[in-house]
């Protein structure tokens, strides 16, 4: 296995943004979002008072047009834009109210210039009110806007094109506004996902805590009970029950490390050295072929689980001297192949296999055990590649959770079209308002229906890659269906350049698209001052131009940044469900792996004793009772995310703990009343230290100090007849090392571990209190 090979096994795939500037994008979504809808908003007004200054009224109507638009506008933006607001209160359509009198009664005045205003009340009509309302009030503000177009200007033209604009403005003011609340909504959401992901997976721990631990637990009490009542009247019965009870607390240890190892995130390539190294002690030649490319990180764990087993699962059966193991990665599947070199027949032992099924299923996956035509036992297993783990996953509960984004999205994508085909179709009839010859208005249409369709199928497509060279291509094509209209039909071309400016700050760089979103505008205005057109109507034309750029780049961008929050958040809950296994492979690993190693370390000592000192061995059982009872406990402690230890408990167990084992102990123990959080680290790290000793020491003698000092309070856990490591364990030490660290670390302390001279090892926490 190639070295770039083992690299790969370890890269994290993290959804998301594929380029930099949509990366950008997302960091200030608020901002831009929010500066958008105020720019297209005051864009829109804008036109609306030009119109009033191109009916020459008097300063007192001026003021008045003034004053009802900033109203509108500020009700629009400050209320109905405002995320925080309730949009289903009474309020609101107190609000609404008043919004349809600024919409409708100046019309009275102001006649033609002010036809267009209902729009905005036509999109607060889809904020405020429920679907089977909204669509028909939205309707019928639009047809409004028709009818009194058609009592200012009996012209069809002049009243399809106001159709035409009050249902798309009423759109892009609707789409506008929901798409930045979603954007806030889906930002403070994030946590809540991620603490439901949590809640399922504690969920299912918790299934199978009860199901490994919890029975096993339970069943040492009976029994060692009944072993105690037995050990003087009957003692090979006795003999007989502590022998079973040894044989669960063996299996219950192994479920434990088990648990732990699937709810850790394992790195697959440390997995296949260690199997490489378990094989080579057992004088197997291993051969691995890796072709994997990045895996997300719950898919590298499950594969380093499924291996460790898969090879087990093949040597366990067979005397071999060969194996191979093959790891591929295509077409959205990974497949695992473990082959040995010695014939037979495919063993038939359910349990094991069945456990292996249960593995795959899990994942989603599919498994086959067969001899291949050369007599090889071949174990073959395909996997899917998914985002996210398939375990624990119900579709009737992600569906809520999901709810929300996939809204987001479809939303986006229908508001886009509908508002781009309808400022095309506004485009094409300002051509028939200025150009009535046909065959000008058929080429002229051609050009613009050719921008819309680039528009949509590339620029405006969800999930296109915008920064590269063919963006760049398709955005001088662009520029050429805006551009030579320009040319061919002079100052009556008014066209889509705002779909070139806004094409232009979607595909290049910030700087570079809005350079050429203001080359884009000037020129607007060059062509319209220069061919003679009175300012109004100039100024006109910009405004439009630019509130169309920004309309399409404002949507399509929060389309776009919908997306990647919703693979942020799921990123999000993927790592804060990492740190949830995490934290359930270390609490099982500190709680419960002591107590198990103690239920069996007395239970063996009670083993030997029951012929020889029935009444020692009864004091063994008893303590083991004790002991089983505590276990229990922490299971549900662990499964209900709470657990609080006593030091000063700890301190007797670890004592009769080490005395049991035939170990000297010195305990030096004078320290004040600590901080809960504090004394469960110290019980903790305590009970680390004894498991270390009673794992790995061959000593004689253990030394346990905990002292408060001036700004906190210092353990010691010093014993001889320690193991030199090797160089790899003293940088990476241990699991439960690492954990303690971690636990002091979070406490503003320091965790160190040493292996001093005369074959003695010392663990050392030292934590402030005043934290």
């Amino acid at each position: 296995m190639t070295s770039s090979a083992v690299e790969n096994l370890d890269r994290t795939t993290v959804p998301g943004p594929v380029d930099d500037a949509e990366d950008h994008g997302a960091l200030i979504a608020l901002t831009l979002a929010r500066a958008i809808v105020a720019t297209v908003f005051c864009g829109f007004g804008s036109i609306a008072l030009l119109w009033v200054l191109e009916e020459r009224m008097s300063v007192g109507e001026i003021l008045l047009a003034v004053t009802c638009l900033g109203a509108l506008l500020a009700l629009q933006y400050f209320y109905f834009g405002r995320p925080s607001v309730n949009l289903a209160s009474p309020q609101a359509y107190g609000m609404f109210v008043l919004q349809a009198l600024l919409a409708y009664l100046p019309v009275i005045v102001f006649g033609q210039a002010w036809v267009s205003q209902p729009s905005f009340l036509a999109g607060s009509a889809l904020l405020v009110m429920r679907s089977y309302v909204a669509w028909p009030v939205f309707t019928a503000i639009t047809i409004s806007t028709g009818v009194a177009q058609y009592y200012v200007s009996s012209s069809s033209l002049d009243v399809v094109y106001i159709l035409v604009n009050t249902g798309t403005a009423g759109l892009f003011v609707y789409g506008l506004t929901r798409l930045a609340r979603l954007v806030t909504a889906l930002h403070e959401a994030r946590d809540e996902l991620a603490k439901t992901e949590v809640a399922h997976e504690r969920l299912r721990f918790a299934r199978d805590l009860h199901d490994l631990l919890g029975l096993s637990l339970s069943a040492i009490a009976p029994k060692g009970e009944l072993a105690l009542r037995l050990v003087r009247r009957n003692p090979g019965r006795a003999e007989r029950e502590l022998s079973e009870i040894l044989e669960i607390s063996r299996r219950a240890l192994a479920d434990v490390r088990s648990i732990a190892r699937l709810y850790r995130e394992i790195s697959l390539n440390d997995e296949t050295q260690t199997i490489q190294q378990m094989l080579a002690a057992s004088d197997v030649e291993l051969q691995v072929e890796v072709e994997l490319r990045e895996l997300p990180s719950h898919m590298r764990t499950s594969l380093s689980a499924l291996l460790r087993e898969g090879v087990a699962y093949v040597l366990r059966h067979r005397d071999v001297e060969h194996c191979e193991i093959v790891l591929r990665q295509e077409d959205g599947f990974v497949t695992v192949e473990i082959v040995n070199d010695e014939p037979g027949e495919v063993p038939d032992d359910a349990n094991d296999f069945e456990n292996l099924q249960t593995m795959v299923s899990r994942m989603a996956g599919r498994l086959s055990v067969e001899v291949d035509a050369g007599g090889r036992l071949r174990l073959h297993v395909r996997l899917p590649v998914t985002a996210r783990s398939p375990e624990g996953t119900h579709a009737a509960a992600d569906q809520p959770r999901r709810s929300m984004p996939e809204v987001a999205t479809k939303l986006a994508g229908g508001l886009v079209v509908a508002v781009l085909c309808g400022l095309f179709l506004q485009a094409v009839m300002r051509l028939m308002f200025v150009d009535q010859d046909v065959r000008h208005v058929a080429i002229g249409s051609a050009y613009l229906l050719a921008s819309l369709v680039l528009q949509l199928a590339y620029f405006s497509r969800p999930g296109v890659r915008l920064h590269s060279p063919t963006g760049y291509l398709l955005l001088g094509l662009q520029a050429l269906l805006v551009g030579l209209p320009w040319l061919q039909f002079n100052e009556s071309w008014t066209g889509l350049p705002g779909f070139l400016a806004g094409s232009a700050l979607l595909v290049l760089r910030p700087a570079l698209g809005w350079t050429v979103f203001a080359v884009v505008t000037g020129a607007v205005a060059w062509t319209q001052i220069g061919s003679g057109t009175l300012l109004p109507s100039a100024l006109g034309q910009i405004f439009v131009q630019v509130d169309l750029a920004l309309v399409t780049y404002g949507l399509t961008w929060m389309a776009r940044t919908v997306r990647q929050l919703r693979a942020a958040r799921q990123e999000l809950a993927e790592v804060a469900l990492a740190e949830t296994r995490l934290r359930f492979a270390r609490d099982l690993h500190d709680l419960l792996g002591l107590s198990l190693s103690a239920i069996t370390l007395k239970s063996e000592l009670a083993y030997r004793l029951i012929l020889l000192d029935p009444k020692r061995a009864g004091v063994e059982l008893a303590e083991v009772l004790e002991i089983s009872r505590h276990a229990l406990a922490d299971v549900r402690s662990v499964a209900s995310g709470y657990h609080e230890m006593s030091l000063e408990e700890e301190c007797r167990t670890a004592e009769s703990l080490l005395t049991t084992a035939g170990l000297a102990v010195r305990m030096d123990v004078a320290y004040e009343e600590l901080p809960p959080e504090v004394s469960t680290v110290l019980a903790t790290v305590l009970r680390e230290g004894v498991t270390n000793v009673l794992r790995h020491s061959k000593g004689e003698c253990c030394e346990i100090s905990i002292r408060t000092q001036d700004d906190g309070v210092r353990l010691n856990v010093v014993n001889d007849g320690a193991t030199l490591p090797s160089e790899r364990d003293k940088d990476g030490w241990g699991s439960g090392i690492r954990n303690m660290s971690d636990r002091v670390a979070a406490l503003g302390g320091l965790l160190t571990a040493l292996y001093e001279g005369d074959s003695r090892f010392g663990l050392c926490a030292r934590i402030p209190i005043a934290h």
